[in-house]
């Protein structure tokens, strides 16, 4: 596995973490829906970040909870892809953040580079 599976595997793992926070508190949406607008309107925010976020926004506006659910459990190119500009931070405990974050940064030195 190189390392940028590893990357894809740990966000999967850590949206899977996100979709329990929406499945139990689905209003939390809101709060990403916040961060999206606030991010949208501020002119330090890269072109290429908004049009990720405006994606995602996309999602929720015409798939609400369900959608947003659909992305994070897919495992399919579009899916990872998404994930990889998440607006979903602002749902993660930080336990369970640094908890996953530490469990994949033990395999980094066993990951190959990508293409070798």
């Amino acid at each position: 596995m190189n390392w940028h599976q590893v990357i894809d595997e740990r966000s999967y793992e850590m949206h899977q973490v996100i979709a329990d926070v929406l499945r139990r508190s689905p209003g939390q949406l809101s709060l990403v829906t916040a961060w999206i607008d606030r991010m949208l309107g501020n002119p330090d925010y890269s072109e290429q970040n908004k049009d990720a976020l405006r994606e995602w926004q996309a999602v929720i506006e015409r798939q609400g909870v369900r959608g947003v659910l659909e992305v994070l459990g897919s495992r399919d190119d579009e899916a990872t892809r998404l994930r990889q500009s998440t607006p979903f931070a602002v749902l993660m405990p930080q336990d369970k953040r640094l908890e996953i974050l530490n469990k994949y940064e033990a395999r980094r030195t066993r990951a190959s580079l990508a293409g070798v």
